[in-house]
């Protein structure tokens, strides 16, 4: 395989490990001081103590699969733009759409996986099962106790402060006047950013829009190279 194909090889080595449920086929994929960011705008899990908690916490007790729509390798980025399903329990599956951000060290190891996704909205959709994310709730919750301290599960809750509806709006706009060729897609935001599919006659990409405060600051276009 050439340098792009290893490159995408690697990242979706993770979600083979995750289906898998092989926690030591996962965390080899990373770098000693990886780090993972999920979703972006809670803290940061850096190294292999902290990745392996997070394991523990949020992959070990669920069954994951991912549902790809398109893999883009843009210098040494790989951007997945996927729906995750994600079964809790046999009455609690949830479709999340996430774009995922893979920044590589080299071909073969992750320095950086960032998931780009709407904490608040998928607990709406948890709690929309109504009696039967109770159960799940108190695992969850029992779960980031356990392996995260109370610190830990305080950095996973900061993934709530994000951009909002405005920033989505004013980040839509912008793309149409500096991207008149893509047509815009999903839209996604997660701390301080704002990620949209983007489509253009058969090509993919993903934009990143940055914000501080109600202004932005900087935009990323992910394409394929």
């Amino acid at each position: 395989m050439d340098h792009r194909q290893t490159m995408l090889a690697t990242a979706q080595g993770s979600p083979a490990a995750v289906a898998a449920h092989d926690k030591a086929a996962w965390l080899a994929l990373f770098t000693d001081d990886g780090i993972v960011n999920d979703p972006v705008g809670s803290a940061l899990h850096s190294g292999s103590d902290e990745l392996s908690a997070f394991y523990d916490t949020f992959i070990a007790p669920n069954t994951v699969v991912f549902h790809p729509h398109h893999d883009i390798v843009c210098g040494d980025v790989v951007v997945r733009d996927v729906t995750l399903e994600i079964q809790m329990s046999d009455a609690v599956v949830l479709s999340v759409p996430v774009h995922l951000r893979y920044e590589m060290a080299g071909a073969d190891h992750i320095a950086g996986l960032y998931a780009h996704w709407e904490l608040p909205t998928m607990i709406r959709q948890m709690l929309g099962k109504g009696l039967a994310a109770a159960p799940v709730s108190l695992r969850l919750t029992k779960s980031l106790l356990q392996n995260q301290g109370l610190s830990g599960s305080a950095g996973f809750a900061r993934g709530f402060s994000r951009v909002g509806a405005r920033e989505k709006r004013a980040a839509l706009e912008h793309l149409r006047t500096t991207q008149p060729d893509w047509t815009a897609g999903k839209c996604l935001a997660a701390g301080r950013y704002v990620t949209v599919s983007m489509s253009r006659a058969g090509e993919h990409a993903v934009a990143m829009v940055e914000f501080s405060g109600k202004s932005i600051t900087d935009v990323t276009l992910f394409t394929d190279q």
